[in-house]
């Protein structure tokens, strides 16, 4: 977490319905932490989107207001890309994947052969 030891913090009770819940308890069983820290994790990740650079913070943000959509809508704008991505290159694709078939080879020369 980036809380450090002084600096101040704010206290917020809130409801949670029971299904995400559950998912966030799973999470901090998981990961052998407080569901307190999970709760502190998850809102600091979304002021800060993930922790991001400031010119990556900034620019995103820029594109966000510039497409007239809320943080989640944003979001979720962000997670269909990738979304889109897995369904034509798979899952675990970084590089869009090879479905055209090699160019033809060139020349020397730099043309093509014909």
């Amino acid at each position: 977490m980036s809380r450090g030891p002084t600096e101040e913090v704010r206290l917020y009770q809130i409801r949670v319905a029971l299904k995400p819940a559950a998912a966030i308890e799973d999470e901090a069983k998981a990961e052998g932490k407080a569901v307190s820290h999970v709760l502190r994790r998850i809102v600091e990740d979304y002021a800060t989107l993930y922790g991001l650079s400031r010119s990556q913070f900034e620019t995103l943000e820029a594109d966000r207001k510039a497409l007239k959509l809320d943080r989640p809508e944003y979001f979720k704008e962000l997670l269909d890309h990738r979304y889109r991505f897995v369904l034509a290159n798979g899952p675990g694709a970084t590089a869009p994947a090879n479905t055209h078939a090699q160019a033809a080879p060139t020349s020397a020369a730099g043309g093509r052969k014909k």
